[in-house]
Parts: structure tokens; sequence; C-alpha cells
């Protein structure tokens, strides 16, 4: 059995109670990458991005404070062992985390996560722990198997990271040219879910771990990947087994990438319930919950900016996400939020990565005061011979 599933109760360093799913083992052998449906019509087909984002984002409100939203429904575990056993099973692995850094999702813009990276690294703050979800988990991932941040961002300025995450350089044809791409690429009558199977992501971050990294409990940094099972609509994170593939099924916009088969989980992009995965690290027991979040504003467009289907599905995803990160906010205890309003989700030119990154520092370097004297204040307030 690659994995088996139990609920979980977590009593969070918040005080709150936590319904968390956990999912793990997740090999080459046990993918599958491709769920063929026989009955696959058109209505379904031309529906699968709104309909999920739809479906997934009921209840958010983004205008509504936190006091005023209904309450949301946490993420489950799928847990191999519990909640707790994960606490001990990080300790394990280093001393205890003294702070966890979670890094949201979205699309070219999760070039910010270097920019943050980057001034934790100068200032020798670095994460004892690492939570991403999609972008988030592609930065973070690599960041936690030991990638030096000077590589990292040479990696993803350059053309094979875009590549990998648009084959063949065809910039979301689905959204583009709408009905006539999907009739070319025979979306419509295919018996698969997904423009393209996700290969070139699993592969791209194969081939550039880290000598001596293949699966997530290699690295350096202990790391979690989030992501949501369609069967179950539950938000699940990974913290086992091959991590590319790990990276790859928290990446896997519905739609765009072909959902991930693991087991009995049907894995896509974490972003449909929880974009801002915070609730993942207080899981797992870190004291502090540093978040990197990305939509923190989304602006006001012009009529005119509506003139492609493309722009039509970004602005929406950008409502989804927005929505699925506020409750991940909201459990912070302190919120680095780079201001990259009108950068597109798609926008992976080297220049607008660059402009990503440098907010990313931007906005770390602002609230580096705040993150010292918690940090501080969380560590004289341990027990003795408690190590945070």
């Amino acid at each position: 059995m690659p994995f088996c599933e139990a609920d979980a109760r977590c009593h969070t360093s918040r005080g709150h109670y936590r319904e968390l799913s956990v999912l793990s083992c997740v090999h080459p052998s046990e993918v599958t990458g491709v769920i063929k449906l026989r009955h696959f019509h058109l209505i379904a087909a031309s529906a699968v991005l709104s309909g999920l984002f739809a479906s997934f984002s009921a209840g958010f409100n983004p205008a509504l404070s936190a006091e005023e939203r209904p309450a949301v429904e946490q993420p489950q575990s799928v847990p191999v062992t519990s909640a707790a056993d994960q606490r001990t099973s990080v300790r394990r692995r280093g001393s205890s985390p003294r702070f966890a850094l979670t890094l949201a999702g979205g699309g070219a813009r999760g070039a910010a996560h270097i920019g943050v990276l980057k001034v934790l690294e100068r200032e020798g703050l670095r994460p004892d722990f690492v939570v991403g979800n999609s972008a988030g988990a592609m930065i973070g991932g690599l960041y936690a198997a030991g990638m030096p941040i000077a590589e990292l961002e040479k990696l993803v300025l350059s053309k094979e990271f875009q590549k990998a995450y648009f084959p063949r350089n065809r910039k979301v044809q689905f959204f583009q040219y709408g009905f006539k791409y999907l009739m070319a690429r025979s979306i419509l009558i295919h018996p698969q879910i997904g423009i393209y199977s996700g290969k070139s992501l699993s592969n791209f971050v194969a081939k550039h771990l880290p000598q001596g990294v293949k699966n997530i409990e290699d690295t350096p940094i202990p790391f979690s990947a989030a992501a949501v099972d369609l069967y179950t609509t539950k938000a699940v994170w990974l913290n086992k087994g091959d991590l590319s593939m790990a990276i790859r099924a928290s990446n896997s916009v519905p739609g765009f990438y072909r959902p991930v088969q693991v087991g009995e989980h049907l894995l896509v992009d974490g972003a449909l319930k929880t974009n801002l995965p915070t609730e993942i690290a207080e899981a797992q027991g870190s004291p502090i919950v540093v978040g990197v979040r990305l939509q923190s504003y989304l602006g006001r467009v012009e009529k005119k900016e509506y003139d492609t289907l493309l722009d039509y599905g970004d602005r929406l995803a950008n409502i989804v996400l927005a929505g699925t990160e506020l409750q991940g906010a909201d459990e912070a205890d302190i919120l680095i939020e780079p201001k990259l309003p009108y950068m597109k989700l798609t926008a992976y030119q080297r220049e607008e990565l660059q402009k990503a990154i440098a907010e990313g520092e931007r906005a770390t370097e602002k609230i580096l005061p705040k993150l010292r004297e918690l940090r501080n204040q969380r560590a004289a307030a341990a027990p003795s011979g408690q190590n945070y």
C-alpha cells in the first residue's frame, strides 16, 4: 500500500483544531499522470477550468474581513502517521524548527520567492522547514533540496525553465485561441484531461536536483508540497517520496496539465483549496510561520484589457488565488507581500521575472525587523533545553 487514509485532528500553536491530510510515497511507479475518461464530452472540456475554479472557490470573498468571512473547510489529511508523528519526524531530521517558510503559488509571480530567499540568506535567516504550493513548491522544493540561490535564480531566468512550464513554446493557447486550439489538439475528444502531461515539469526538476537528492526525505531542509485531491476535494500535502513528482502534482493546473494519479488519489494544483498552506507548517510543529503571499492586491483593470481568453482566464485565476490565500495569510505570524498586481500569471519573459525577484527582495527587507524580533521572542519563550 503506497499510503493509507485516516482522519487526524491537530491542535495548532494558535489554539485551532485542523483537519489535515498527509499524502506520502509519490514514486514514479505509482504515478500514471494520465486519467482516461471514456465519456469526455464537449461541455466538460470547455468548462474544465472555470468549473473547477468556481466549485472549489465557493464561499471565498476577498472583500470580507477575517471576522466576516464564513467558516472555511480545513485541509483534510491522508496521513501515513498522525500530525503529532509528523512533528516528531521533522525534528528527527534536525533541530526543532525555528521558523517555517510557506511559499504561495502564483505562476510567473513565483519568481518573487527567489528575492525573498536571497534576503533571508543574506541575513542568516535560513528556514528550518519549507512548504510550497504550485510555483512555491517549485522554488521551495529546489531550495530545500540544496540548490544555491544564485544557481536557482539563473535557472528560473533561463529559457529552459519557461519551456518546462510551456512545452513547445505554446503559451496557454487554451485561453488564447479557445475552441479552435482545443480542436487542433484534440482536447475535446481525447480521453485525457489537460493539454500537457506535465512530464516536462517533473523531468526538469529531476534533471536539476542536486546530487544525492531524489526523494523528499533526502532534502537538507524538510519540505512539503501542497495539492488537492479531486476525488475527495480535500487539500493534501506530500512529504515523502519522489520530489520531482510531488512538485509536478502541486503544479498541475486543471485543464492545462493532466492530473497526477497516486494510488486512489487524483492530484492537481493546491491553489484550488490552499494557495498559501500555512496550516501545513503549523501541523508539523513550526513555532513561527512566515508566509509569502503573491495575490495581496488584485488591482482594477480596464475593459480593454480583456481582449483575449488568456486575459479573461488570467483574471479569473487571480480571483481564485486571492481567495484561497486569505486564510493562510491570516494564520501566518509574519506575512511577506510582494506587490505585483499587474504581472500576469503567465509572464515568464526574463525581464518580468527579474522584476518579480527584485520585488521579492524589497518586500522581505521591509519586514526584516519584525522577523528578527518575533524569532527572538519565540526563542526566549521556549522551554529550557528546547532548541527553537
